[in-house]
């Protein structure tokens, strides 16, 4: 049997979750707090060692946060708090591509638990979960969403090294 995880802010144990939910939070906690740091309260995850990965890891990380938006949109969670968690994996990512800093920050910045959080708390539990052929749509559209943002931010990169480059 896996062992249980519990996310202190959130209330609702597993045995009352629906299965999707219990995964990811499973994903969540093996994303931002899979590992403790000895001597410390802190944990770190998987996000911030892909995020080491130049130039691609933050892109990785932040794709694999939208499996917590896209269980956001299929248990019926207001657009605000989804554009909340959209946010939250964006700054991620943007800022973790910031060399030595962005890394840091990786670290400390533990988006997927608070979305993990934010779903939980604003789910709409009166109503069935949406099937993910209802959703498939908004889930790519998120996606190619974040991809876009991803490659405007290393175009940008790119223009501004090149211009140092130039005023030599």
């Amino acid at each position: 049997m896996a062992p249980q995880v519990i996310i202190p802010e959130v209330i609702e144990p597993d045995e009352k979750l629906p299965r999707d939910l219990v995964a990811l939070r499973r994903f969540a906690f093996l994303l931002d707090e899979a590992v403790a740091i000895p001597g410390t309260t802190r944990r770190i995850g998987l996000d911030g060692a892909i995020g080491l990965i130049p130039g691609v890891g933050d892109v990785i990380g932040a794709l694999l946060s939208t499996w917590i938006i896209i269980g956001a949109l299929r248990h019926r969670v207001p657009l605000l708090k989804v554009t909340r968690m959209v946010v939250n994996v964006l700054a991620d990512m943007v800022i973790g591509e910031v060399p030595v800093i962005g890394d840091i920050f990786d670290f400390l910045f533990e988006e997927n638990v608070m979305n993990l959080q934010l779903l939980l708390r604003y789910r709409d539990r009166s109503r069935p979960p949406r099937s993910f052929a209802s959703i498939a749509v908004s889930a790519l559209l998120l996606t190619c969403f974040i991809l876009a943002v991803a490659l405007t931010f290393l175009g940008l990169t790119i223009a501004a090294v090149l211009w140092l480059a130039g005023q030599r």
